[in-house]
């Protein structure tokens, strides 16, 4: 076999990597910076629950239902322009 295997293993970590970069949200749309603020909150706080943190400012994501309501159910493949235009 020689480096054959190892080259099947290398192309589909490499197109796997490339996927989930392109098509999967950065932690549910929140940037890094956000997340930070998050995990210090509730460091200070005690609690790792979002609904504790800051009274559930965290409890809402980013990308809101269709209709309006709290959640997020937009599928992945609709938001690839805010993950690809940065």
């Amino acid at each position: 076999m020689g480096y054959a295997l190892f080259a099947v293993f290398a192309g589909t970590n490499c197109f796997a990597g490339a996927w989930t970069y392109v098509y999967m949200p950065e932690t549910g749309g929140r940037s890094f910076d956000e997340n930070l603020e998050f995990f210090e909150k509730a460091k200070e706080v005690g609690c790792w629950r979002v609904g504790a943190v800051e009274g559930g400012r965290w409890r809402v994501m980013p990308y809101s239902k269709p209709g309006g309501g709290e959640g997020e159910s937009q599928p992945l493949l609709r938001r690839v322009a805010d993950q690809v235009a940065e």
